[in-house]
This record gives C-alpha cells, sequence and structure tokens, in this order.
C-alpha cells in the first residue's frame, strides 16, 4: 500500500514539473558591439531589456572587453532593448520578440556612435578693477565695492591709496591738505562749507567712481596745488533728503553744523549753516612796583580786567 502511494506521488511530481517547465519557456539574447568609426569593441557598455510598455527593466548586464554579452533564461515575450555607453548616443531595438521559433537571438554588428555637444559662442567679459592706475590719474571704481555701500563719500576715501582721512573728516592727499574737490569734472557750491560734512552728506551708493588726480594739469587753479578729487556720480537720478548735524564742544572753542539736501529728478538743492563761538574769556592782570628816588618812596598797584570773545556764523546754499 505504501508503495503505490509512493509510486502515485513520484508520477503526480514528475508531471506536475513537465507542467510547469512547459509552460514558462525561455530563450536567450547575444551580441556585440562597437565603435561606429573605429570599428573597436566596446567595453562596459550596459545592455538593458524591458519588457514592451513597461519602464522597469527585466534583466540586464554589460560587454566584456571584446564587446560581447549574452543574456539568459529570458521568457517568451516583446521586449525592447538599450544599448548605451558613456560619451556615446544611446541605441534602442524594437520589436525583439522571443518564441518557440525564435528561441535565440543573436544581435551582432551593432555599433554605437559617439555624442558630441556642440557649445554656442562663449563671450567673455570682465569687469572693471577696483582700482585703475592710469596715465594721469588713479581710478577708484567705487560701484565695484560692495562693502561700503551703506556709507558716505568718506567712506570711499579712507580705501583708496595715498589718500587719508582724520578723525574729524579732514581729507588730505599725500600728506598735503590743499585739495581741490570736484563733483563730475566740476566745482560744486556745496564745497565751499565744510568739507567733511559735504562728504558725509553724499552716499556711497550714489558714487560711480571717485578721480584722484595727484599732479594737477595747469587747467587747473592754485587751489588744488595738492591734487584734485573728482567725485564722479551715477547717471541715473536719485530722490531722496540727506543731512547732517554735528556739535564740536571744548574747553577754549565750540560749535555747530549743520547740513541738508533735497534730489528730486535732475535737481538737487543743499543749504548748510556753520557755527563757532569761543567760550569768552576773562584775563586778570595785577602788577606792583615799588620805587625810592632821592629818599623819596613811591609804590605803584596796576589792576585789570579784560573780557576777549570771539564767533562767527556762515551759512550757504546750493542748487544743482
Amino acid at each position: 500500500m505504501n508503495k503505490i502511494i509512493l509510486s502515485l506521488f513520484i508520477c503526480t511530481f514528475y508531471f506536475l514539473q513537465n507542467g510547469i517547465a512547459q509552460e514558462i519557456k525561455k530563450g536567450k539574447i547575444d551580441g556585440q558591439l562597437s565603435d561606429v568609426n573605429s570599428k573597436l569593441p566596446l567595453e562596459y557598455a550596459t545592455i538593458s531589456i524591458f519588457r514592451v510598455g513597461e519602464k522597469k527593466p527585466v534583466t540586464g548586464t554589460t560587454t566584456d572587453k571584446s564587446g560581447r554579452f549574452s543574456l539568459n533564461d529570458i521568457p517568451y515575450g516583446s521586449y525592447m532593448i538599450m544599448l548605451e555607453n558613456i560619451g556615446y548616443a544611446p541605441l534602442t531595438l524594437n520589436d525583439i520578440v522571443l518564441n518557440e521559433s525564435n528561441s535565440i537571438i543573436h544581435l551582432s554588428n551593432k555599433s554605437l556612435s559617439p555624442q558630441t555637444a556642440s557649445l554656442s559662442a562663449v563671450t567673455v567679459t570682465g569687469g572693471a578693477q577696483l582700482i585703475q592706475q592710469k596715465v594721469d590719474k588713479m581710478v577708484f571704481n567705487a560701484e565695484k565695492d560692495l562693502t561700503s555701500q551703506g556709507g558716505d563719500a568718506t567712506d570711499l576715501l579712507k580705501k583708496i591709496p595715498q589718500v587719508s582721512v582724520d578723525i574729524d573728516g579732514n581729507v588730505q592727499l599725500q600728506g598735503n591738505g590743499g585739495i581741490r574737490f570736484l563733483i563730475d569734472g566740476k566745482p560744486s557750491a556745496a564745497f565751499g562749507n565744510n568739507m567733511a560734512d559735504v562728504l558725509q552728506s553724499i552716499p556711497a551708493s550714489q558714487i560711480k567712481s571717485i578721480e584722484i588726480i595727484t599732479n594737477p594739469s595747469a587747467k587747473y587753479d592754485a587751489q588744488g596745488i595738492g591734487g584734485i578729487i573728482n567725485i564722479i556720480l551715477k547717471s541715473k537720478s536719485s530722490k531722496g533728503y540727506n543731512g547732517s548735524a554735528s556739535v564740536t564742544a571744548a574747553t577754549r572753542n565750540a560749535g555747530g553744523n549743520f547740513s541738508a539736501g533735497i534730489n528730486k529728478k535732475n535737481t538737487g538743492l543743499n543749504v548748510f549753516v556753520n557755527r563757532n563761538d569761543r567760550i569768552p574769556l576773562r584775563p586778570f592782570n595785577d602788577n606792583h612796583r615799588e620805587t625810592t628816588k632821592d629818599g623819596i618812596f613811591s609804590k605803584l598797584d596796576q589792576y585789570s580786567k579784560n573780557r576777549f570773545q570771539r564767533h562767527s556764523t556762515q551759512a550757504g546754499m546750493g542748487f544743482d
């Protein structure tokens, strides 16, 4: 009885195994891949097989040093084959069918073309340097200095070689204070008052460049014997208000400065007032003199008290 059951089990397993083997039939795809120009084999090229209509590959492989590849145990069906290699245009093979009559497919003499990329015309442009040394002058391109756009003209002058600015805002060029300031190459009425206040009232964001002329030509008068500083403003019109005020107090001198400006389109108006006072002095003199002549004794006592005071006021207006 046991022998009969064992025989039936073996027969059933044999028939099931043959039925499954008959249901799942597989084929083979092989081939060789080369360069279309040199005809040399392509090593490590990628071979991917996709079922028609699917994006996920069923299987894949790479070529050997002779450019050959082989894929076994591929179920019957319709496939698309992708041949790829770095630096080459991919090649797609469609309508690859594996069936009983075509179970082995040879893809011989397949070639890939090198992939070339053409670049459009390239234009190389270089921005101006921050400081340019020319024959007759030195130019500081302020609009290229992004770190000083929030300051004023004084902050820019501190960055220019040969120019020094002290704590009070006084400017010297190569140690000489006899400087003539210009705006866009022309003298401005604004520079008639306190120079430090005027420079502090010019925003750095409105300055395009600053030209430093250490050896002025004969066309400039003696006022610029120490050099010329030409502040070139940006051509675009600006709108807004600006102003500054300062107060000076000391043991003997006191003063104050005020300046304000308004810009609208292509016009500008600025006013300034300066006041200097010297604290009144009251010097006291006390002299004593005693003399004896011919037995006569004389004594002289002198007392004096003075009051000394000095003050000045300056005001002006400029229109551009």
